[in-house]
């Protein structure tokens, strides 16, 4: 994420700002702009503060209506088909967590140039904010009748806002053996799933696809239910970005690509700080040129998450990056940058595109 200024007395902002500390003007992000602006410079271009913004001061982005439409919400509240009932206030303040998160992921995406309104027959991405008997009794297993089932259906998510709740997502994540678990890395998941529907599912990358993942036609149900009831193999840490992903080529391409996002993400953030490691400044992977491999951005990467980690650990804070990058798993995190590059770059990259090398890579076994 990148550090923005403002327009009326050129004083640093930041992302979740809604007010600037120096001169007091009310500001938020203008998504048409991919910048901050005062509500004044805003309104000049013809956009409004988003009516979450106004009516419950969960946002701070500016509406941008698209060619043919007019709405009261922004490009990523507009996004929403379902949310909590607002009216109770402990929903209405995860709900607000939740749409905290989602704003970044939106900005991710947005500044990928990323199709966020489908491609060619493939739907709009959508999401469904809900929140389950949980948010009420403090439970961590799900209830017995599910409400709802978590996950992407044909360019829908369905999450649950409970999980922006810390003491609830800290008590999944012993429950579930995970290393890490957070909101926005959450939603970077399931907007994976989205990306694999969008980008991969029947297109030229499904032959690569399989060939680093697996075939995904195996049943997902079935594989979930094995994950669960017996663990991952052994050695997945060999194969696998997280131990989630071992589960199912699905699951394994949504863990990747968000953790392919944290990288940009936190790269970014890093440059726009002005952070140098061993006297080298760190580079902004973004935005993206064909020119820079994901060799370069894990170069960059490398250090930056080992800084992280040993500060973290000085502050008695478990690691920020609790992950191994592995010869497979690089691979992997290649073929969703390649994948994104295409996305973004389009013809602008014809020519000077290489798929990535599958050849001495072995298909991945599930058990």
């Amino acid at each position: 994420m990148r550090t923005f200024i403002c327009d009326s007395c050129s004083s640093a902002l930041y992302f979740e700002n809604d007010t600037c500390l120096a001169c007091g003007q009310k500001v938020g992000f203008h998504p048409a702009e991919m910048t901050m602006r005062t509500i004044a410079a805003a309104a000049a271009t013809g956009a409004r503060q988003c009516r979450n913004w106004t009516q419950y001061g969960a946002c701070n982005w500016f509406t941008t209506a698209r060619p043919g439409t007019v709405s009261d919400y922004c490009t990523a509240c507009e996004m929403n088909d379902v949310v909590p009932d607002l009216a109770d206030l402990r929903r209405r303040a995860l709900w607000t967590e939740t749409e905290r998160a989602k704003r970044r992921v939106i900005f991710s995406l947005l500044q990928l140039r990323l199709p966020l309104f489908g491609l060619g027959a493939k739907r709009p991405l959508r999401f469904r904010l809900l929140a389950d008997e949980r948010v009420d009794t403090g439970a961590v297993d799900p209830p017995n009748q599910q409400p709802f089932h978590m996950g992407h259906d044909n360019g829908s998510l369905t999450l649950d806002v409970g999980e922006a709740d810390d003491a609830h997502r800290e008590a999944i994540r012993k429950r579930m053996h995970e290393p890490y678990r957070t909101m926005l890395g959450h939603l970077r998941h399931e907007v994976g799933h989205y990306y694999w529907y969008v980008l991969v599912d029947g297109t030229a990358w499904l032959p690569a696809f399989r060939a680093l993942f697996g075939n995904e036609q195996n049943n997902y149900e079935a594989a979930l239910r094995s994950h669960y009831e017996s663990g991952p193999p052994n050695a997945w840490r060999q194969w696998f970005v997280s131990a989630y992903a071992s589960a199912h080529p699905w699951e394994d391409f949504a863990e990747t690509w968000a953790h392919y996002v944290h990288m940009l993400d936190t790269l970014e953030t890093a440059s726009a700080s002005t952070l140098a490691i061993g006297g080298r400044a760190i580079a902004s992977p973004l935005p993206l040129v064909a020119a820079r491999r994901f060799g370069d951005i894990l170069e960059a990467w490398r250090p930056l998450c080992i800084s992280l980690n040993q500060l973290n650990r000085s502050m008695g804070m478990r690691d920020a990056y609790p992950f191994a990058a592995t010869e497979r798993t690089i691979e992997k995190l290649t073929f969703v940058h390649e994948v994104v590059l295409r996305a973004t770059l389009g013809d602008a990259l014809r020519g000077n595109h290489r798929a990535p090398t599958t050849a001495h890579a072995a298909p991945v076994q599930f058990h």
